[in-house]
């Protein structure tokens, strides 16, 4: 697929919009692409939006274990209706609104997305679900895949979600409330973001800058610790999510928002019978992604869930706002707007 974008990318014939990186760690450059018709298993998908991701970050970068050769159109995930199908698409048609999620990280940030059926994540996804809101949904299946296999029909566990940025962790704290019924301590670096956070109803919000985060948890829940951890950030907030286990407690690794992957003492997981696991979409297979992403959107299509805060960036903003999201101080999911 790459292959076939190159020569389009280079070509000076209009057809759609395009963000194309040249050179690692330069500028995106917007620029017309050659409008392309679908092959036997690919779908074409004019896009509404694209939800940008940390990886973005680091890909473009030239910093990410994926480097597709230059040039290309980056980006993971877009929302969109599908334009044309190739003659051997079985499970779309024309019209369908669908999210798209691309296991290569090429190919988003664009007016127009080839999908390929058997190869991309390709859910369905309602008209109730906003365009601004739907790339998020990845973020939201990535929680619910973690959470999904560790908790119990037993309502009233209590959660202590750690986030930074506020897409993962604030998918999860949406997660931990109004679907797994919760008590949730939500937790961040400054004043900002945990006004944000109260915003959700969150039982409790703490800081964990101020050196008091497992005193205040353990203060809270009778010197006993929380049931679950949803970390997102690593570095010393794991090590200090990993204090605020109880007995018997799980610690679920969602990400490395810090950038400082952390190093787990077994022995401080034996002290409390607590065990250990951690979530990465790209490790699991196709179907059972897809599966997660169908129950998030008929989640929200039902009103279960709240969202997330949304940074809209039209598509030729496209250098404003990966400058933007890696300011400590960013909190939210970053969307391009090709609408």
């Amino acid at each position: 697929m790459l292959k076939k974008l190159i020569p389009s990318i280079q070509s000076s014939v209009r057809g759609y919009r395009a963000a194309v990186l040249h050179k690692y760690d330069t500028d995106i450059k917007i620029q017309d692409v050659k409008d392309k018709l679908p092959t036997d298993h690919e779908l074409l998908i004019k896009t509404e939006t694209a939800g940008v991701n940390h990886a973005d970050c680091m890909m473009l970068k030239g910093k990410y274990h994926l480097q597709p050769p230059l040039p290309f159109i980056p980006g993971y995930e877009a929302i969109g209706i599908v334009e044309s199908v190739g003659k051997k698409v079985q499970h779309w048609k024309e019209g369908d609104r669908v999210l798209v999620l691309k296991y290569d990280g090429v190919g988003t940030f664009a007016d127009k997305v080839m999908a390929h059926e058997k190869i991309d994540v390709i859910v369905k996804v309602p008209y109730s679900i906003d365009a601004d809101l739907a790339p998020a949904l990845s973020v939201y299946g990535i929680a619910y895949l973690g959470m999904k296999k560790l908790i119990t029909e037993n309502r009233g566990n209590s959660f202590l979600v750690l986030s930074s940025r506020g897409t993962v962790g604030f998918a999860a704290i949406d997660l931990a409330q109004n679907v797994f019924e919760g008590v949730v301590f939500g937790a961040s670096d400054s004043e900002d973001k945990l006004e944000a956070i109260r915003a959700t109803k969150v039982d409790t919000t703490l800081n964990w800058t101020d050196g008091r985060l497992v005193s205040r948890v353990k203060e809270k829940t009778f010197n006993k610790g929380v049931d679950f951890v949803i970390d997102t950030v690593g570095g010393n907030v794991f090590d200090q999510g990993l204090q605020c286990l109880k007995i018997g407690g799980h610690i679920l690794s969602l990400g490395f928002s810090s950038g400082d992957f952390p190093k787990v003492d077994l022995l401080d997981l034996h002290r409390v019978n607590g065990s250990l696991s951690a979530v990465w979409l790209s490790g699991l297979e196709k179907k059972e992604i897809a599966k997660a992403l169908d129950m998030i959107a008929k989640m929200f299509d039902d009103g279960f869930l709240q969202g997330i805060k949304i940074q809209k960036y039209p598509l030729e903003d496209i250098n404003k706002c990966f400058k933007e999201i890696q300011d400590p101080a960013f909190f939210g999911k970053a969307v391009l707007t090709m609408y």
